[in-house]
């Protein structure tokens, strides 16, 4: 009887690992929103070229987006993404639409309350080049937020 004790305390602890779901989504979205907002307000910013959870190199940026605790949000199962530098105000935009229609919640619930590096299936859309010169593409983007 001991043995199927320490068994079904086992399944029970790991069921609750893997299955690890917050008690407020919305909650853990708006943590991980704001976060996103200083990201976008902080590649908006003329002569920036890394951020919390940006670095820019040359034509591309190397996007590794993290939650407070430290913990690296998937995206399509990567923890860093790297992204053309003249669409990701654009990418940004769209991990924001991702977040905010709860397609990350997996993600946010694994990396705060289960544990780090959840593999998730959550994907954020590449955004289409613009048209135009990247200085002037970069001018509306800064625009915009």
């Amino acid at each position: 009887m001991a043995l199927e004790n320490i068994v079904n305390a086992a399944k029970s602890a790991l069921k609750d690992v893997v299955s690890s779901t917050s008690a407020d989504p919305i909650s853990d979205r708006d943590e991980v929103l704001q976060d996103l907002y200083l990201a976008e307000k902080a590649w908006a910013t003329n002569g920036v070229y890394s951020g919390t959870w940006f670095v820019r190199d040359g034509e591309h940026v190397a996007f590794t987006p993290t939650t407070r605790n430290g913990a690296a949000l998937t995206i399509g199962g990567q923890t860093t993404n790297f992204i053309p530098a003249d669409r990701f105000a654009d990418y940004l935009v769209n991990m924001r639409a991702a977040i905010e229609a709860g397609e990350f919640d997996r993600e946010i619930a694994g990396a705060l309350h289960g544990s780090a590096n959840v593999g998730g299936i959550a994907e954020v859309a590449l955004p289409p080049a613009r048209e135009g010169s990247p200085q002037d593409i970069r001018q509306v983007q800064q625009d915009a937020v």
